[in-house]
């Protein structure tokens, strides 16, 4: 591949080293979201080759040599051209979930009553998928701090899919209402798998893992931003509750929580530390740089511009890295969580 001051990329597919790739490019889009990989060569011994689900490991050695691949997954589809060969590919979780992913009949007989969502996954992927080799490792995958149990669940689908989708409905960590924390699940490369792992947000006015500047990273910036919501809603067993926040000065919007609770306390609670959450989410920043190629979804950084505006530290909440002969970029996304299609839906304008 292309050599360079500061840029040395390495691409292996199937444990071979592949001499011309002309561009690549991986996003991290959070939220649980796989991450994908997708790149062109020139590469003739692969052009008769069938390359579905071979390793893919790219390592981008910005400065020096990378120990770990900053992406390593399976190939989900390939072309061929005259000149080139184009391929994509996702992360080792494209084997828990997807159209093409292993799945799971979870019923009255075949159950994880009991068992919690990462003693679940856990139990599937060891079992079920590692079956030949370790496509997905769990060395790395820790339990939450108030486990999510299986118990009751009936449902079939991929493994994956079910756990997300759970973590998700059941996201925010509200035992501290001064830093409300939530789950998302992603991947960690390692030396020679990757493991699946659960990350707990962290404070935001904590150390930042990286600090921008106009003279150190940043080569464009520009936001968005919206008015946080002033009021959520909630359904109790005992009856509706309404929790209303401050003054609403940008007007009233409201947010209405999924699911029943057991009572309306549990349910004016639960209203309570989803508006205090929205509070910090309601501006996204994107930045182009050329730096932070190292950094993971939920590090926090912090902008150090003189715009009032944009000061501060906020979460990484999506990343693309874009390779190609003669330049290497980073787009960083801050800010909010990514909006999912629930959310969107109940947002009450």
């Amino acid at each position: 591949m292309n050599q360079s001051i500061y840029c040395n990329p390495e691409l292996y597919i199937d444990g071979k080293p592949i001499e011309f790739c002309s561009s690549a490019q991986i996003k991290s889009s959070g939220n649980g979201m796989l991450e994908t990989f997708d790149a062109n060569i020139n590469e003739p011994s692969f052009e008769n080759k069938n390359l579905f689900n071979k390793k893919i490991e790219f390592f981008l050695n910005y400065g020096s040599k990378d120990g770990v691949p900053l992406f390593r997954g399976f190939i989900t589809s390939f072309k061929a051209s005259e000149n080139s060969i184009s391929i994509s590919a996702k992360d080792p979780r494209k084997f828990i979930t997807g159209e093409n992913a292993f799945p799971i009949v979870i019923d009255d007989d075949n159950n994880y009553d009991g068992r919690s969502v990462i003693q679940f996954l856990t139990e599937v992927i060891n079992n079920d998928i590692n079956v030949d080799e370790t496509y997905i490792s769990t060395d790395a995958l820790h339990e939450m701090d108030k486990p999510l149990y299986m118990t009751g669940l009936r449902q079939t689908g991929q493994p994956y899919t079910i756990a997300n989708n759970l973590i998700n409905s059941n996201d925010l960590n509200d035992s501290d209402l001064s830093n409300i924390s939530y789950y998302s699940f992603n991947i960690q490369h390692g030396s020679h798998t990757s493991s699946l792992i659960l990350n707990k947000s962290r404070n935001l006015d904590g150390p930042p893992d990286h600090i921008f500047s106009y003279r150190n990273g940043i080569k464009n910036i520009t936001y968005s931003e919206e008015a946080p919501p002033s009021f959520a809603t909630a359904s109790s067993s005992d009856g509706d509750i309404r929790f209303d926040y401050g003054n609403a000065p940008k007007g009233k919007i409201g947010i209405k929580l999924e699911g029943t609770y057991s009572s309306k306390g549990e349910a004016m609670e639960a209203a309570k530390s989803k508006i205090l959450f929205e509070q910090d989410n309601i501006k996204q920043i994107s930045l182009v740089t050329n730096k932070g190629f190292y950094l993971d979804i939920g590090n926090i950084i912090r902008i150090d511009v003189p715009e009032d505006n944009l000061y501060g530290q906020y979460r990484i909440t999506s990343k693309q890295i874009s390779y190609s002969r003669d330049n290497v970029t980073c787009n960083i996304t801050l800010g909010r969580k990514p909006i999912t299609l629930s959310t969107a839906l109940n947002r009450i304008i």
